[in-house]
Parts: structure tokens; sequence; C-alpha cells
């Protein structure tokens, strides 16, 4: 009996591995509705195809970023989660992530562009796949436009038609544009009018000539002009919904706020019209972008590693039907065929991913610091080139 026993124990002993589920625990925050369902899909349908493997999605209450910290310090992180790229920097200084490169021979890394590439890569090795990404074009009401008798703005237009654009537009009693105090809305201004961010070695430029240009130009809007406001000043939360409630003509945002008209103001996205940002000395936009990470103490490397690929691959392409993202990857790209996407997807192929390069990886205080000043020449208090004097003169005690 004890026998028979015996060679049961060890038959089930050896059977059970074959049965074993590995658990790969996803994080990121919660979207929306819509991308929360997009989400369930993924997991649902990865979970259908693989036995060996179950996924599940662990959004983060709160700030997930500084969960992800705290949660890496203490190794209870999840095997795969969401770093927005503006933070990627001071997560991979860290060592907390694992290197990709030696795990994707196989994977067709050039589906992805360069900037979308370069975004995500650290001291030349790569730490993170897109799940997707934005950019920012301008979004238009062509009833209001035809309303006010002003020629809907075109391809391959400039800074310079935008802004008469927007004074006819408000020659006729239409509230032109919505541009944020927020540093990163600002960027493109410097970009376009071939200015930079900071130089080759890490330290601010703003205040080069080609850089103020950008920067004046972008204040002349708000203060001289006066066709450029924040959101508030209209009574609305954000600039999508400004547009959605017809309080201004033009927006200049990413593919969300198409999606969110198209949810919330069904009647407004019928007369939607987007065309690529202006340029100046060259086109120029953000790219916003947010990568799948595989956390370097995940206990079953190949099983992350799987999840991973499916994630940016068939898993990307239903985030990006289900959410109205762009596609990270050209082969998920080139199937989407929303004609309103298109000049978002051409903006990749020359925007700025939302990241600063700095010595010591940090720029969160910076961002805040500089969106500070930005408040400051929105009410008059400084003027645009008094704003950037302070931040050249503090910006390196701002990323130490």
């Amino acid at each position: 009996m004890f026998k028979r026993m015996f060679v049961i124990l060890m038959v089930l002993a050896l059977v059970a591995p074959a049965f074993a589920q590995t658990t790969i625990r996803l994080a990121g925050w919660p979207g929306n509705p819509t991308e929360e369902s997009a989400m369930k899909e993924m997991v649902d349908n990865f979970n259908a195809k693989n036995s060996d493997i179950k996924v599940v999605w662990e959004p983060s209450p709160g700030d997930h970023m500084q969960a992800m910290k705290t949660r890496l310090a203490g190794g209870t992180a999840a095997d795969l989660f969401y770093l927005d790229v503006f933070l990627f920097e001071e997560f991979a200084k860290t060592g907390a992530l694992l290197p990709l490169d030696a795990y994707l021979k196989d994977f067709p890394l050039n589906d992805y562009s360069l900037p979308l590439r370069e975004a995500f890569t650290y001291n030349a090795r790569l730490y993170g796949l897109a799940k997707d990404f934005s950019t920012l074009s301008v979004i238009y009401n062509k009833e209001l436009f035809r309303k006010a008798g002003v020629r809907e703005p075109k391809a391959g237009w400039t800074w310079n038609d935008f802004r008469t654009t927007a004074l006819a537009l408000k020659a006729k009693a239409i509230n032109p544009t919505i541009l944020e105090a927020d540093f990163n809305r600002w960027i493109p201004f410097v970009n376009a009018f071939g200015g930079r961010v900071v130089d080759e070695r890490l330290s601010i430029a703003l205040s080069e000539k080609k850089a103020m240009a950008g920067l004046s130009f972008a204040a002349n809007l708000v203060l001289k002009d006066k066709v450029a406001m924040r959101a508030s000043d209209v009574g609305s939360g954000w600039e999508g919904e400004a547009f959605g409630q017809e309080k201004v003509a033009m927006i200049m945002s990413g593919p969300w706020s198409v999606s969110f008209v198209r949810d919330n103001y069904p009647n407004v996205y019928k007369n939607i019209g987007v065309v690529e940002m202006p340029k100046s000395e060259k086109p120029a936009t953000m790219i916003y972008t947010v990568a799948w990470v595989v956390n370097k103490q995940t206990k079953d490397r190949a099983a992350a590693l799987k999840v991973l690929k499916y994630l940016v691959s068939e898993g990307q392409e239903i985030f990006v039907k289900k959410a109205g993202v762009l596609g990270s990857s050209a082969a998920i790209a080139a199937k989407d065929t929303d004609p309103l996407k298109v000049p978002f997807y051409k903006g990749a192929a020359y925007g700025s991913a939302w990241r600063v390069r700095t010595p010591s990886g940090l720029f969160s205080r910076a961002n805040d610091e500089i969106g500070s000043r930005l408040q400051d020449v929105y009410a008059g208090k400084i003027t645009i080139d008094q704003a950037v004097k302070q931040i050249s003169d503090n910006y390196e005690s701002w990323v130490e």
C-alpha cells in the first residue's frame, strides 16, 4: 500500500508542473471607461489563448508612478507596468528595469519609429516598448470656420498662417484657440523656430536666439494678439471639453480629444477637421507615449516577455481600435484606417518625445517650476524674457 501511494505521489509530482500556471501582473493608471474596456478585452483574449500563463490587470489607485517607485523598492511591483516617457530616465537609472535588447532578437523593432525607440533607450539599451502613442495636431471645427467665413487650415501651413487664421476668427467674435501654460505645449514653438530645450551638455538652452523666437511668438499669441487662452478662461475644464462645447474653434491637442468629442459631442464630431501642427523653420510636434516595461525582479522572465510581446502586437491592435490611440507598431498603424488620425501619425516622423534629458535623470521639479513661470506670463506678472531668465538662472538647482 505504501509503495503504491509513493508511486502515485511521484507521478503527481512529475505531472503537476505541466499544469502549473504562472501569474503575470500588469499595472498602470486606470483609464476612462473606453480604455478600461479595451484593457479587459486584451487581458481576456490572452488568457483565453494561454493556459500556462494568467494575466491580471491591477490598475494603480492614485499616483501610479509613485506607487511603482514604492513597490519596486519593496519588491512587490507588478511584472510589467506602464512607464511614462516623461519619467523614463529617472526609472532607468535605478536599475529596476529589465534591458530588453537581448530578448527581442526576433521582434520587429524597426516597426517602431526612431523617436519611439529612442524615447525608451538609456545608455544604448532599450528598456521599454511603446504601448501606443499620441502626437499634437490642430483640431478644428469646420462649421465655426464656415460661419466665420474663414478659410480652413491646410497641410503645410506655418505659424504665421496660424496667427492670421486666429486673428480672423477673433474678428468674427469666435475664440480662436487654447494654449495652456504647460511647458510641453510650448516646446513645439521652440523646436519649430529652430531652437532647443537643452544643449549638448544638458544645460538649459531656452535663452538661445531661436528658442526665444519660438517662446516669444507663443507669448504674443496670448498677451499681444489675445487669440490663445486657457480652457479655464472660457469656463471649461480642459481643451477637449472647450472644443466640444464649441467655445473655441481650434485646439492643439491629441487623438484623445477626437475620441472624447466623438463619445460626448457627436454633433460637433461631425464637423471635425484635423491638420498637422504649423511649422516655421521646420515642422515640430510632441510625442506622448507610455511604454510597457518589465520589472527586473519578475520571477518568470520568459512568461513576462511572452506577455510583453502580446501586449505590443495583438493586444495593441485591440487597444488602438477601441481606445482611439495611435499604433506604435507600423504594422498595426497600417491597419488603422481612421482618416482623422493621419495627421497625428505623420507627426511621429519629426516629433520630439516628451522627455527632457538631464544629468540626474530628474526633470519633474523643473517642469513644475517652468510651468509656474508660464502661468506668471499669462497673468502679466512677468514677461517671457523675464521668465526665461529666471528659468536659466535656477535650472541647475531644479534638476539636481
